[in-house]
């Protein structure tokens, strides 16, 4: 044990020397051939551990880099879509108000022209019921409004008349229910065709009944393609109030009388502000 106590001893001396002299000649311009080829030598059996300690240090620095990159990358993804979201919100609102706008300026180009008092409403409910066709505005009683009065859309369309009221609001039965009724004429200046227009429920469909059968005269003188206004025969509603185009033409009650199929021109999806005739 003595023997090899000493013998390692003498070889850490040994290396130490060796290693003190490499390092004094790194810094000194002496030049020993012996102590060259044995740092040539310890050179070339570090270096290769050096390069894959090296690689290894460079594979971990990369590999946390890239997570660091991927989260700012995550977080700058999320940034982006939060801000494309307000921008689309931002666009759908200014597209709102660009479209709402074009509308009240229809809404007060029409009141300026038509020869009756009208009263301006917004649509603020609509009815979810399969059979009942109706809409809520925000004017009530307070405002003046009485029941049956008729109710007008922007371009001045018959949307229908006010058949429940409350303080602040109203329900308008629409054209397109089966108990609405208005007396309808054709607006061609050389026919005289009436009747009554309202919803038939099967099949579903408006109407107009109860024209002459005779449609050689002026009476019954109706045609696929012909407007349809509100006939002002009634004290209900004013002559002449946009109803709808006839689509076709047909016989009733066994020929004595003619029928015509109705394509309305009321649009509900597009129905978001009114005006309500309260005197005509």
């Amino acid at each position: 044990m003595r023997y090899f106590g000493g013998s390692t001893l003498i070889i850490s001396l040994v290396v130490v020397i060796i290693i003190v002299g490499l390092g004094f000649l790194s810094f000194s311009d002496i030049d020993i051939p012996l102590f060259n080829w044995l740092e040539r030598g310890i050179f070339n059996i570090i270096s290769p551990v050096l390069n894959i300690f090296t690689g290894f240090c460079d594979l971990v620095s990369n590999y946390w880099r890239g997570i660091t990159n991927v989260n700012d990358l995550i977080e700058e993804n999320q940034e982006l879509k939060k801000e494309l979201s307000e921008l689309k919100l931002k666009q759908e609102m200014t597209n709102y108000l660009v479209n709402q706008n074009e509308r009240l300026r229809d809404l007060l180009s029409f009141k300026e022209f038509v020869p009756y008092d009208t009263l301006g409403a917004r649509v603020i409910g609509y009815s979810t019921s399969h059979w009942k066709k109706s809409i809520i505005i925000n004017r009530g009683e307070k405002d003046g409004l009485e029941l049956r009065m008729p109710v007008l859309s922007y371009d001045g369309i018959l949307v229908g008349r006010i058949n429940h009221l409350a303080a602040n609001s109203a329900q308008v039965l629409l054209i397109s229910d089966s108990e609405f009724v208005v007396g309808g004429i054709v607006q061609r200046s050389d026919s005289r065709a009436v009747g009554i227009v309202k919803r038939e429920v099967d099949p579903t469909r408006n109407i107009m009944e109860n024209i002459p059968w005779n449609n050689k005269s002026p009476e019954g003188d109706i045609l696929k393609g012909d407007i349809i206004v509100s006939s002002g025969l009634s004290n209900s509603y004013p002559k002449g109030l946009p109803i709808g185009t006839v689509v076709e033409v047909e016989e009733d009650n066994y020929g004595l009388s003619q029928k015509a199929v109705i394509d309305i021109f009321l649009d509900t999806k597009t129905l978001e502000e009114v005006l309500v005739i309260t005197n005509f």
